[in-house]
C-alpha cells in the first residue's frame, strides 16, 4: 500500500487508480455525488485507509477511505471522514461498520 504526505497527494493517486465517485457520510449512509445510490457500511469493502493528522489543530484529524462497492463491483471511490474526540456519534458507528475487504 502506498503511503502519502497529504489529504491531496493521496486523492490524486487513488483517482489514477479507478477510485473515481465521492461518497459523502449522510444520515443515511455513504451518499455517491455521481450516482443516484446511498449505501450502508454492509455494501462497502475497504480497499485503503489513509490516516492524515492537522499540524496544528487536532480538528483537522481526516481519514481517506478507498473504498468498493459490493453492490456494483465496479463502482470504487472516495470517502473523506474526521476521526478523533469530536466525530459525530453516527459517522463514527458508520466508520466502525465498515467492512474489510472479502476473502477472494
Amino acid at each position: 500500500m502506498n503511503t502519502y504526505d497529504t489529504l491531496t497527494e493521496a486523492i490524486a493517486d487513488l483517482r489514477k487508480r479507478d477510485y473515481v465517485l465521492d461518497y459523502n457520510l449522510t444520515g443515511a449512509g455513504a451518499q455517491c455525488q455521481q450516482l443516484p445510490e446511498i449505501l450502508g457500511p454492509e455494501e462497502l469493502d475497504i480497499q485503503e485507509v489513509h490516516r492524515f493528522e492537522g499540524d496544528s489543530n487536532p480538528d483537522d484529524n481526516t481519514v481517506l477511505y478507498a473504498v468498493q462497492s459490493r453492490k456494483n463491483a465496479g463502482n470504487k471511490g472516495l470517502l473523506v471522514a474526521a476521526y478523533g474526540a469530536d466525530v459525530d456519534a453516527q459517522a463514527a458507528d458508520f466508520i466502525r461498520r465498515l467492512q474489510l475487504p472479502s476473502a477472494q
